[in-house]
């Protein structure tokens, strides 16, 4: 979401679009600018409901039963269920590539989250988000180290103010997702 002033709050001459001083008076409009995308940002997010934990490990669980029924006959196809490396590698590549490839073409729904009515956006405009920050907020989701994530991700939120107390992952944090219910 840009953020525009139409005129300039000093002078109240007309600004040109993306304007950062103002050509009549030269005010500074930059800390406006984030002042009132701020304001903008708090009022959507008072319009829109997080995601409790529950839902969104349900969610996670339905795309990690998806994904083990088509990576394992995969796995025994290719000869890797014997290399627990391999197969751990595997996995994590094929997890990956479902949450990500699902998010970022299918506007931050997997098939989990699709039937659960939740989706994950960009954590300030609460829209869809871009395939860097879904890659990020995926990459632990099919390993073993999504319970660390978990972990650390409650602990340095507990004391955040809203909507970053919504983030339950490490790596929500580092992406700066969040995950909502539709309404």
């Amino acid at each position: 979401m840009k953020i525009d002033l139409k005129f300039c709050p000093k002078c109240g001459a007309e600004l040109e679009i993306g304007a950062s001083y103002c050509s009549s008076c030269g005010a500074d409009l930059k800390e406006r600018k984030k002042v009132t995308q701020r304001i903008k940002t708090e009022a959507i997010s008072a319009n829109v409901k997080y995601a409790e934990f529950a839902p969104r490990a349900i969610a996670w669980l339905i795309d990690i039963i998806i994904i083990n029924i088509a990576s394992t006959p995969l796995a025994f196809f290719l000869g890797l269920v014997n290399f627990w490396f391999a197969t751990s590698f595997y996995n994590f590549l094929i997890g990956f590539c479902y949450f990500w490839l699902l998010e970022t073409f299918n506007k931050g729904q997997t098939i989990g989250k699709l039937a659960l009515k939740l989706r994950t956006v960009d954590e300030t405009t609460l829209e869809i988000t871009t395939p860097t920050q879904y890659a990020i907020n995926n990459i632990s989701k099919a390993t073993g180290f999504l319970i660390l994530d978990v972990i650390i991700g409650i602990l340095l939120n507990s004391s955040a103010e809203e909507p970053a107390r919504k983030r339950l992952r490490l790596t929500q944090n580092l992406a700066r997702t969040a995950v909502i219910a539709e309404k």
